[in-house]
């Protein structure tokens, strides 16, 4: 026989089962702004990534196409955001990204904010459906057969890539095992090379004494040396950029720039090298510096811009069977040729605290633009202005 359920009338079980009362909804956590979301990372975003992605996709005729895109986005999205709400509404063109991001990855913490982040930029109009941003390093696309590489292989080649880093891209190597940077993009530019289009590379990153290792430093300089001492044009673009009188001694370039231009000018060269190696040409579009934070000092990071077309080539026949049809351009013919505007282009960089600080037009549009995208984002708009003005000095 079953046992008789009674009425629960005790005090203590009914707040056992039922509770004190009404639970109040939980308040939204307010999202605190960071860093990079200063006005001066809107004046990047707008005056030179979708600026030169908006030519391309001019160029290259790609409205009612796609705009294939590899970014390390951050958790927010913000230049995925960016470059739809601008380029990719103008142009009619659906935007196909692939980031990196290791806060995509299982473990993280921040995944829930980066999974509300990708269903909100799902959302937006020109986005295509099967981009994603991939759990996992970026440097990882560095080894070769592994996983963050055959997705490279897969989804590529790429229309943009931007290589947007809050730390160095040439810094002290903190973890074994791991490819570095340079690494990871002579991959990427490997792969580019089977790219019958033109596309685009940004890369931002600290060069600061601190943030670039010693060894790498010497080899940035003294590649900056040899494309000098070897190409006439860039030498003479060297003298004119920083004012070197003619001497009959030979010119030591590490004594006529500060530390950041070095870097800069080392750099880009290793970066055209490197295309040229695998059949790509390199066009210098600009450079854009700015400091982190709100005190005095020297220009600390720096925004890169090079455009590259397929410049293909059949390698020589080392038996020499394969006869020439024309005596192709030598790879220093071509390193002359695409280095020699780079000395020019890091003299006349865009010093965006500058602007900022001398246009209050300026100043203000890059709030009202930045202020919109956070919003976009969930951080709350009317506070940004405040915010952005007192880190601002």
């Amino acid at each position: 026989m079953a046992e008789e359920v009674t009425d629960i009338d005790e005090p203590d079980d009914l707040r056992a089962l039922l509770g004190d009362g009404p639970v109040p909804f939980p308040t939204e956590t307010k999202r605190e702004f960071k860093p990079w979301h200063r006005p001066r990372k809107q004046y990047v975003r707008r005056a030179q990534w979708s600026r030169e992605i908006g030519f391309l996709a001019r160029d290259l005729n790609l409205s009612q196409g796609e705009l294939r895109y590899l970014t390390l986005p951050g958790n927010d999205l913000l230049d995925i955001r960016h470059i739809a709400d601008t380029v990719c509404l103008r142009h009619e063109v659906t935007l196909r990204y692939l980031g990196f991001d290791t806060a995509a990855m299982p473990q993280s913490a921040d995944q829930t904010g980066l999974n509300i982040a990708q269903f909100s930029v799902k959302g937006m109009n020109f986005i295509h459906p099967e981009s994603e941003v991939f759990p996992g390093d970026f440097r990882e696309v560095g080894i070769s057969n592994s996983v963050p590489w055959r997705r490279i292989r897969r989804e590529g080649p790429f229309h943009a890539i931007n290589i947007d880093l809050c730390g160095g891209f040439a810094g002290r190597e903190k973890s074994s095992g791991i490819p570095n940077y340079f690494k990871a993009l002579q991959a990427i530019l490997q792969n580019q090379a089977s790219s019958d289009e033109e596309f685009l590379l940004f890369i931002t990153t600290r060069m600061d004494d601190d943030s670039v290792a010693e060894d790498k430093k010497e080899t940035l300089i003294q590649l900056a040396q040899e494309i000098h001492d070897a190409c006439q044009e860039y030498a003479s673009e060297f003298a004119k950029a920083w004012g070197v009188q003619e001497s009959s001694s030979p010119v030591q370039v590490s004594e006529h720039f500060g530390a950041g231009e070095a870097f800069m000018l080392g750099l880009t060269q290793w970066i055209i090298s490197h295309g040229v190696d695998v059949g790509l040409k390199a066009s210098v579009k600009s450079f854009m510096t700015y400091r982190t934070g709100s005190e005095p000092g020297e220009d600390d990071i720096v925004s890169l811009a090079i455009r590259f077309k397929p410049d293909p080539f059949i390698p020589a026949d080392r038996y020499g069977l394969a006869e020439p049809s024309m005596i192709p351009e030598s790879h220093a013919g071509k390193l002359c040729k695409q280095s020699a505007a780079a000395p020019k282009r890091v003299r006349d960089r865009v010093h965006v605290d500058e602007i900022l600080r001398t246009s209050a037009e300026e100043f203000q549009k890059c709030i009202e633009e930045s202020s919109k995208l956070l919003g976009a984002a969930g951080y709350d708009p009317d506070r940004y202005s405040e915010w952005a003005t007192q880190e601002s000095g």
